[in-house]
């Protein structure tokens, strides 16, 4: 589907009034804020396209996403949506931060056929032909991991026993089945004390929950085998920095360090080996998710990267959208590495204020297609204020 990146933005934007909900009754208490939003399809890992829903309902297919893996390409999902999706804030300092960037260069990979995702600061191992986030309105019948959704559309579709589903997300009281037909016991984590259950449901599948009750994390698996079960839950690990990467907490610091030889002379290198994604959202530091591009993928972000006009995005105005004293630096965090060496870009785009791009040395604006390339690949959705045209 060919669109214009200015159809792109105007598909992507919601005013939300005083009637919109949780965010309509936020928005009663405070001066109006013009939130734009995103909800990507759920992200097929065994095809061609990233499928993304527009904000209002409009079904669109977006760019070709990354595998993660490292194997299978990626495949379009479209989705027939009613309505759309969220995400983040950041700032602009002086002087850069001391420490050195994280390293993009991942741990060894997953076994053949599986692949990691990462979210909250664990990480497990999931069939590398699963979906991300295809849960909820509208969901398929396809084997997903759920791990950082943002705003979702509402409505009531539910979970057919024929759908197999590994999902990582905050600690719920009630979720756990108890009854003879469960097992309950308690683990490690490194180090870090969790309790496992597993059994089999009356639906004929066989499920797993691994709850980790210092982080108020609950890693919820159900599955079509045992085995699959019980080798997603035994790859949990907590992860300071997982797989690609990512810091599991957001970096400290206003801006990044300026570490890639490059960083006065361009935003990125313009033949990276890799990027690695960290995205943190707008509230919170924990990590929500990430992912790795290389190849053409990672060359076609820099290229965004370095293209991007010179200096922040312009401020929305105070009349339409809250001030924060101290936004987030960063909504994500992207680990660029060339042969050269590898360096930081701060990339800030849904709050009001300190929006763009930031590697130390150098400022740019961010608009709607950079950041779409950003954030397609993590298969989670965001939100952003005020104008964004190229």
């Amino acid at each position: 589907m060919a669109e214009t990146d200015r159809e792109d933005e105007t598909a992507a934007r919601e005013w939300t009034g005083a009637g919109g909900g949780a965010l309509g009754a936020r928005q009663r208490q405070r001066p109006r804020r013009p939130v734009r939003r995103w909800r990507p399809a759920a992200c097929a890992l065994t095809g061609a396209l990233a499928a993304g829903a527009l904000g209002l309902g409009v079904a669109a297919c977006a760019r070709a996403a990354p595998d993660r893996s490292g194997t299978t390409p990626l495949e379009a999902r479209p989705v027939a949506s009613a309505a759309p999706a969220a995400s983040a804030a950041p700032a602009a300092s002086a002087a850069p931060a001391a420490s050195a960037a994280p390293s993009a260069t991942p741990r060894p990979g997953a076994a053949a056929g599986w692949r990691r995702e990462s979210s909250l600061g664990v990480q497990i191992e999931v069939p590398a032909d699963w979906a991300v986030n295809d849960y909820g309105c509208n969901m398929s019948d396809r084997p997903t991991v759920v791990r950082a959704q943002g705003i979702q559309t509402l409505c009531l579709t539910p979970e057919k026993p024929t759908k197999q589903v590994a999902e990582i997300g905050p600690d719920a009281p009630g979720t756990i089945k108890k009854g003879p037909e469960f097992t309950r016991r308690d683990v490690s984590l490194g180090g870090v004390s969790a309790e496992r259950t597993e059994g089999r449901g009356a639906d004929g599948r066989h499920f797993g929950w691994l709850r980790i009750p210092s982080r108020q994390l609950l890693i919820s698996v159900r599955t079509h085998d045992p085995e699959t079960t019980r080798r997603i839950l035994d790859s949990a690990q907590l992860a300071s920095v997982d797989h690609n990467g990512c810091p599991d907490r957001r970096p400290p610091g206003a801006r990044p360090a300026a570490t890639h030889p490059g960083a006065r002379s361009a935003m990125a290198p313009p033949d990276p080996t890799s990027i690695s994604i960290c995205y943190y959202g707008e509230t919170g530091d924990a990590l929500r998710t990430s992912a790795r591009l290389s190849g053409q993928e990672a060359a076609a972000l820099a290229a965004a990267l370095r293209s991007a006009a010179p200096g922040p995005n312009p401020d929305v105005n105070p009349q339409e959208c809250l001030h924060p004293p101290t936004p987030p630096p960063a909504d994500a965090v992207l680990l660029v590495e060339d042969a050269a060496g590898r360096g930081t870009v701060h990339v800030a785009f849904s709050g009001c204020t300190g929006r763009g791009l930031d590697n130390g040395a150098l400022r740019a604006r961010v608009n709607l297609p950079l950041i779409k390339l950003v954030m397609l690949p993590l298969g989670t959705g965001f939100t952003f204020n005020g104008d964004l045209s190229p």
